[in-house]
């Protein structure tokens, strides 16, 4: 299990030459370890040793290389620094992301569904999660709550996690589990559906396979689905914070060939109402990219509305091709011609 913690360290050696800078270091690696990287001098140390320099958003290129990290991070377990709690898979790997149509509204809002539900869908990509496709062809991506908690990107917030117990991400389904079209499910979205719950409100993670059903592993979730004709609305969903749970959503989700479509990740609105400025200062400050589909006519024109409509609201993000064809370690891209505005 890898442990996701960050201390701050003070580099002595170049207090000279860059007074108040500092650094991140994985617990496991010693301060004296740290070598600085080309001319900076914030630098973060990774569970393998390798160092990586800490990335402004203005950094397209840092930007995909962040990104492209996480999205091949092994870790199977993560633990919040400074509380000790025990958080998902999303919490300090693989690539939380939301996709969403351009139209008439800012694309980080949610629509009137996800509103009555409490609750927006997203989805979390890894590389080793079977997936090539995604529900539209453009969106947004969020950095890992730890990295941002860490000032991997100096300047995100994630107040969420900074101030109280309630946890932004409340469930994973292994598939698309229809939540904004299917609205009886209780609990933000993360009841099956037709139990009868009905309850929105839940302060903690809630999964109705393991919270509900009781079960504990990827076998127990298969034989579940299959004894609903694999429905995709009839999945159960795991805990958001239950390391088991994401361990079995990712083997369920490759063991089932003939599903195509990509997991649901149940997301915490932040209030009911997105005409109040928390809700857009929250949803806008953990933020990292726009990105697009290369295997998707008309991705591109989406991103670059986003990117206009995000610094519009006064955050200049860039836009990420996504490619789903490239190599694991590059399947995230910075191309300087895809930007509307300089990000």
């Amino acid at each position: 299990m890898k442990v996701r913690m960050w201390v701050s360290v003070f580099l002595v050696s170049f207090l000279a030459a860059c007074s108040g800078m500092s650094t991140k270091v994985h617990e496991e690696v010693a301060p004296e370890k740290i070598a600085a990287v080309g001319e900076r001098r914030n630098v973060g140390v990774s569970a393998d040793g390798k160092a990586s320099v800490q990335v402004a958003l203005s950094d397209g290129p840092g930007v995909a290389r962040l990104i492209n990290t996480n999205y091949n991070e092994n870790t199977t377990s993560c633990i919040e620094y400074g509380t000790g709690k025990v958080r998902g898979s999303y919490f300090c790997s693989g690539v939380l992301l939301r996709t969403t149509d351009s139209g008439n509204f800012n694309p980080w809002e949610s629509s009137p569904a996800a509103l009555d539900l409490r609750a927006t869908s997203y989805s979390w990509i890894r590389h080793d999660l079977s997936t090539n496709n995604l529900y539209k062809r453009a969106g947004l991506i969020f950095l890992n709550p730890s990295d941002i908690l860490a000032q991997t990107v100096p300047g995100l917030t994630y107040p969420q996690y900074a101030s109280n117990d309630n946890p932004v991400v409340k469930c994973i389904y292994p598939f698309d589990a229809w939540t904004q079209r299917i609205m009886s499910r209780g609990y933000f979205g993360c009841d099956e559906e037709g139990t009868g719950l009905g309850s929105h409100i839940v302060a903690q993670p809630w999964g109705s396979c393991d919270n509900k059903l009781e079960y504990s592993s990827a076998a127990q979730w298969d034989d579940h689905f299959r004894r609903n004709g694999q429905i995709n609305y009839k999945q159960c969903s795991w805990n958001a914070d239950n390391p088991q749970g994401w361990r079995s959503a990712i083997a369920s989700h490759n063991v089932f060939a003939g599903q195509s479509s990509w997991n649901e990740v149940m997301v915490d609105n932040f209030g009911h109402n997105p005409s109040l400025p928390t809700y857009h200062q929250r949803v806008l400050g953990w933020i990292v990219a726009v990105f697009y589909d290369v295997a998707k006519a008309g991705g591109r024109d989406d991103a670059r509305v986003f990117q206009q409509k995000i610094a519009n609201a006064g955050k200049r993000v860039p836009i990420l091709r996504l490619n789903f064809s490239a190599a694991p370690t590059d399947r995230f891209q910075y191309v300087a011609d895809d930007q509307s505005m300089y990000p």
